[in-house]
């Protein structure tokens, strides 16, 4: 629990985000991604400096970028 995206992840007020980010979802339609999940592999890829299909394959393998974008089973 010492890991820096542990850490980060505890500093981001995602509830905030979730709120000022729900008025630009639609109430129609399939329901949309966790702005969390969406937020956080944006936030990874920057980070890291990889690319959008970089950031997909080590989030499958990478237990802490799993748990920072929300996700509670690994």
């Amino acid at each position: 629990m010492k890991h820096q995206l542990v850490l980060l992840a505890g500093k981001v007020d995602w509830d905030w985000i979730d709120g000022e980010i729900a008025p630009l979802y639609s109430e129609n339609g399939r329901p949309g991604i966790e702005t969390r999940l969406m937020l956080g592999l944006l936030l990874l890829k920057h980070i890291y400096g990889l690319p959008d299909e970089g950031v997909c394959e080590r989030w499958v393998h990478d237990p802490y970028f799993q748990f920072f974008t929300g996700e509670e089973f690994f």
